[in-house]
């Protein structure tokens, strides 16, 4: 998966967990990945969450109750 920071991409790692992939990379000092797994519903597919030193980003956009 290619990440992008502030309009520039950055390296990236990437890896198979248990359920899904994550991808490794880093803003400055924060580790950071991103998440994804499938979300069992062919309709909503896969599901992405990102974490910055190991804590999660909650979205806030509202789109995304219903799922």
């Amino acid at each position: 998966m290619d990440i992008w920071v502030n309009g520039k991409k950055v390296d990236t790692a990437g890896e198979f967990v248990e359920n899904g992939t994550e991808t490794h990379f880093e803003i400055g000092k924060n580790v950071c990945y991103v998440k994804a797994t499938s979300s069992g519903k062919k309709k909503i597919g896969f599901i992405y969450q990102l974490f910055i030193n190991d804590k999660e980003v909650i979205t806030t956009d509202d789109s995304t109750a219903s799922l």
